[in-house]
Protein backbone atom coordinates (compact mmCIF):
# COMPACT_ATOMS: atom_id res chain seq x y z
CA UNK A 1 0.00 0.00 0.00
CA UNK A 2 1.17 3.14 -0.94
CA UNK A 3 2.06 5.85 2.00
CA UNK A 4 -0.47 8.52 0.44
CA UNK A 5 -3.37 6.12 0.56
CA UNK A 6 -2.51 4.58 3.47
CA UNK A 7 -2.45 8.32 5.25
CA UNK A 8 -5.83 8.99 3.38
CA UNK A 9 -6.93 5.89 4.62
CA UNK A 10 -5.86 6.82 8.32
CA UNK A 11 -7.64 10.28 7.87
CA UNK A 12 -10.78 8.65 6.96
CA UNK A 13 -10.41 7.00 9.89
CA UNK A 14 -10.02 10.00 12.22
CA UNK A 15 -12.84 11.95 10.80
CA UNK A 16 -15.18 8.70 11.23
CA UNK A 17 -14.32 8.89 15.01
CA UNK A 18 -14.70 12.72 15.17
CA UNK A 19 -18.10 12.23 13.81
CA UNK A 20 -21.15 13.40 16.57
CA UNK A 21 -21.43 10.12 18.62
CA UNK A 22 -25.25 9.80 18.30
CA UNK A 23 -24.81 9.84 14.72
CA UNK A 24 -22.16 7.62 14.82
CA UNK A 25 -24.15 5.36 17.51
CA UNK A 26 -27.11 5.36 14.95
CA UNK A 27 -24.56 4.43 11.96
CA UNK A 28 -23.55 1.39 13.86
CA UNK A 29 -27.09 0.22 15.23
CA UNK A 30 -28.20 0.34 12.06
CA UNK A 31 -25.87 -1.75 10.43
CA UNK A 32 -26.18 -4.18 13.00
CA UNK A 33 -29.83 -4.43 12.77
CA UNK A 34 -29.62 -4.93 9.01
CA UNK A 35 -27.30 -7.54 9.52
CA UNK A 36 -29.49 -9.06 11.97
CA UNK A 37 -32.63 -8.03 9.60
CA UNK A 38 -30.53 -10.03 6.96
CA UNK A 39 -29.70 -13.33 9.38
CA UNK A 40 -33.64 -13.37 10.54
CA UNK A 41 -34.54 -13.45 7.11
CA UNK A 42 -32.39 -15.92 6.35
CA UNK A 43 -33.32 -18.37 8.94
CA UNK A 44 -37.04 -17.67 8.52
CA UNK A 45 -36.21 -19.21 5.21
CA UNK A 46 -35.00 -22.48 6.05
CA UNK A 47 -37.73 -24.76 7.38
CA UNK A 48 -35.04 -27.01 9.18
CA UNK A 49 -34.73 -23.53 11.59
CA UNK A 50 -37.51 -22.67 14.18
CA UNK A 51 -38.42 -19.81 15.14
CA UNK A 52 -36.00 -19.85 18.71
CA UNK A 53 -33.11 -19.46 16.90
CA UNK A 54 -34.43 -16.68 14.22
CA UNK A 55 -35.18 -15.23 18.11
CA UNK A 56 -31.91 -15.33 19.45
CA UNK A 57 -30.28 -13.40 16.35
CA UNK A 58 -32.91 -10.51 17.60
CA UNK A 59 -31.45 -10.66 21.07
CA UNK A 60 -28.25 -10.54 19.57
CA UNK A 61 -28.56 -7.81 17.56
CA UNK A 62 -30.13 -5.53 20.65
CA UNK A 63 -27.19 -7.11 22.74
CA UNK A 64 -24.74 -5.61 20.23
CA UNK A 65 -26.14 -2.39 20.76
CA UNK A 66 -25.71 -2.59 24.64
CA UNK A 67 -21.85 -3.08 23.93
CA UNK A 68 -21.65 -0.64 21.58
CA UNK A 69 -22.87 2.09 24.05
CA UNK A 70 -20.96 0.55 26.76
CA UNK A 71 -17.64 0.82 25.35
CA UNK A 72 -18.29 4.31 24.73
CA UNK A 73 -18.42 4.96 28.32
CA UNK A 74 -15.46 3.20 28.87
CA UNK A 75 -13.56 5.22 26.34
CA UNK A 76 -15.00 8.37 27.64
CA UNK A 77 -13.69 7.25 31.08
CA UNK A 78 -10.36 5.82 30.24
CA UNK A 79 -9.73 9.42 28.38
CA UNK A 80 -10.43 11.39 31.18
CA UNK A 81 -8.18 9.38 33.69
CA UNK A 82 -5.56 9.34 30.83
CA UNK A 83 -5.42 13.33 30.61
CA UNK A 84 -5.79 13.55 34.71
CA UNK A 85 -2.51 11.33 34.91
CA UNK A 86 -0.77 13.67 32.30
CA UNK A 87 -1.44 16.47 34.57
CA UNK A 88 -0.22 15.01 37.48
CA UNK A 89 3.28 13.83 35.81
CA UNK A 90 5.69 16.40 36.48
CA UNK A 91 7.82 16.37 33.43
CA UNK A 92 5.13 16.33 30.99
CA UNK A 93 3.05 19.50 33.30
CA UNK A 94 6.60 21.44 32.91
CA UNK A 95 7.01 20.34 29.32
CA UNK A 96 3.13 21.42 28.74
CA UNK A 97 3.63 25.04 30.52
CA UNK A 98 7.20 25.58 28.48
CA UNK A 99 5.01 24.96 25.02
CA UNK A 100 2.03 27.16 26.28
CA UNK A 101 4.12 30.05 26.78
CA UNK A 102 5.88 29.07 23.28
CA UNK A 103 2.25 28.87 21.35
CA UNK A 104 1.29 32.39 23.27
CA UNK A 105 4.33 34.01 22.14
CA UNK A 106 3.68 32.50 18.39
CA UNK A 107 7.90 31.37 18.44
CA UNK A 108 8.12 28.65 16.08
CA UNK A 109 10.26 25.83 16.90
CA UNK A 110 12.64 25.01 14.48
CA UNK A 111 15.82 22.98 14.54
CA UNK A 112 18.10 25.40 15.93
CA UNK A 113 16.55 24.56 19.38
CA UNK A 114 18.57 25.17 22.21
CA UNK A 115 19.67 21.46 24.34
CA UNK A 116 18.16 22.72 26.97
CA UNK A 117 14.72 23.63 25.75
CA UNK A 118 14.64 20.39 23.33
CA UNK A 119 13.81 17.52 25.91
CA UNK A 120 10.39 19.84 26.34
CA UNK A 121 9.41 19.68 22.77
CA UNK A 122 10.12 15.85 22.48
CA UNK A 123 8.12 15.12 25.42
CA UNK A 124 4.76 16.70 23.81
CA UNK A 125 5.86 16.04 20.33
CA UNK A 126 5.91 12.41 22.31
CA UNK A 127 2.64 12.84 24.34
CA UNK A 128 0.62 14.24 21.59
CA UNK A 129 1.70 11.50 19.18
CA UNK A 130 0.69 8.48 21.97
CA UNK A 131 -3.09 10.21 22.05
CA UNK A 132 -3.37 10.83 18.28
CA UNK A 133 -2.40 6.81 17.72
CA UNK A 134 -5.02 6.40 20.53
CA UNK A 135 -7.24 8.38 18.95
CA UNK A 136 -6.90 6.36 15.22
CA UNK A 137 -6.94 3.05 16.80
CA UNK A 138 -10.59 4.12 19.04
CA UNK A 139 -8.92 3.30 22.24
CA UNK A 140 -10.31 6.70 23.79
CA UNK A 141 -12.80 9.18 23.50
CA UNK A 142 -12.01 11.16 20.20
CA UNK A 143 -14.74 14.17 20.39
CA UNK A 144 -13.51 14.21 24.07
CA UNK A 145 -9.28 14.67 23.18
CA UNK A 146 -10.74 17.20 20.18
CA UNK A 147 -12.82 19.09 22.93
CA UNK A 148 -9.96 19.37 25.62
CA UNK A 149 -6.58 18.80 23.79
CA UNK A 150 -7.54 19.19 20.17
CA UNK A 151 -6.80 23.10 19.86
CA UNK A 152 -3.30 22.83 21.72
CA UNK A 153 -1.83 19.91 19.38
CA UNK A 154 -3.30 21.61 16.66
CA UNK A 155 -1.03 24.73 17.64
CA UNK A 156 1.92 22.61 18.60
CA UNK A 157 2.13 20.64 15.48
CA UNK A 158 2.09 23.70 13.86
CA UNK A 159 4.74 25.67 15.84
CA UNK A 160 7.10 22.51 15.64
CA UNK A 161 6.69 21.45 11.93
CA UNK A 162 10.06 22.82 10.81
CA UNK A 163 11.35 21.37 14.05
CA UNK A 164 9.34 18.02 12.88
CA UNK A 165 10.28 18.24 9.17
CA UNK A 166 14.54 18.64 9.74
CA UNK A 167 13.72 15.38 12.49
CA UNK A 168 11.82 13.39 9.60
CA UNK A 169 15.19 13.86 7.56
CA UNK A 170 16.92 11.93 9.85
CA UNK A 171 14.93 9.63 10.99
CA UNK A 172 11.58 8.68 8.77
CA UNK A 173 8.93 10.29 7.19
CA UNK A 174 6.40 8.67 9.61
CA UNK A 175 7.63 10.37 12.34
CA UNK A 176 4.93 12.07 14.18
CA UNK A 177 2.84 11.54 11.26
CA UNK A 178 -0.01 10.21 13.76
CA UNK A 179 0.04 13.23 15.05
CA UNK A 180 -0.09 15.12 11.52
CA UNK A 181 -2.68 12.85 10.49
CA UNK A 182 -4.92 14.01 13.54
CA UNK A 183 -4.82 17.70 13.49
CA UNK A 184 -5.64 17.23 9.85
CA UNK A 185 -8.89 16.05 10.71
CA UNK A 186 -9.47 17.64 13.82
CA UNK A 187 -8.88 21.24 12.29
CA UNK A 188 -12.59 23.45 11.67
CA UNK A 189 -13.28 23.94 7.94
CA UNK A 190 -12.36 27.78 6.70
CA UNK A 191 -15.33 28.97 5.94
CA UNK A 192 -15.70 30.10 2.40
CA UNK A 193 -16.06 33.89 2.11
CA UNK A 194 -19.35 35.28 -0.27
CA UNK A 195 -17.92 36.98 -3.70
CA UNK A 196 -17.63 40.59 -4.01
CA UNK A 197 -20.28 41.83 -5.66
CA UNK A 198 -19.31 44.91 -8.35
CA UNK A 199 -21.02 46.83 -10.51
CA UNK A 200 -19.77 46.42 -14.29
CA UNK A 201 -18.75 49.56 -16.29
CA UNK A 202 -21.93 49.25 -18.52
CA UNK A 203 -24.51 49.06 -15.39
CA UNK A 204 -22.29 52.24 -13.91
CA UNK A 205 -23.30 54.05 -17.23
CA UNK A 206 -26.97 53.21 -17.46
CA UNK A 207 -27.18 54.29 -13.62
CA UNK A 208 -25.73 57.46 -14.81
CA UNK A 209 -28.10 60.60 -14.30
CA UNK A 210 -30.89 58.35 -12.54
CA UNK A 211 -32.13 59.38 -9.25
CA UNK A 212 -30.11 58.85 -6.21
CA UNK A 213 -27.28 57.09 -8.28
CA UNK A 214 -25.12 60.27 -7.60
CA UNK A 215 -22.96 58.04 -4.94
CA UNK A 216 -22.64 55.07 -7.41
CA UNK A 217 -18.86 54.56 -7.93
CA UNK A 218 -17.62 54.33 -11.47
CA UNK A 219 -14.28 53.11 -12.51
Amino acid sequence: MRPAFERRIRRIRVRWRLLNQPLRLTVQTMTTALAGVTGFVVLQANTAIDATAASVIVAGVFGSVTVLQHRQGQRRQYTVELIAAFQMTDQLAVADAWMARRIAAGLPITAEIGEADEPFVIAMLDYYEFLAVLAEQGVVDVALIRNLRGGTMTRCFDLCRSYIDDRRDRVGTELYRGLEIFTDAARPPVPSRPPRTTIAPAANVALRGLPGTDGVATP
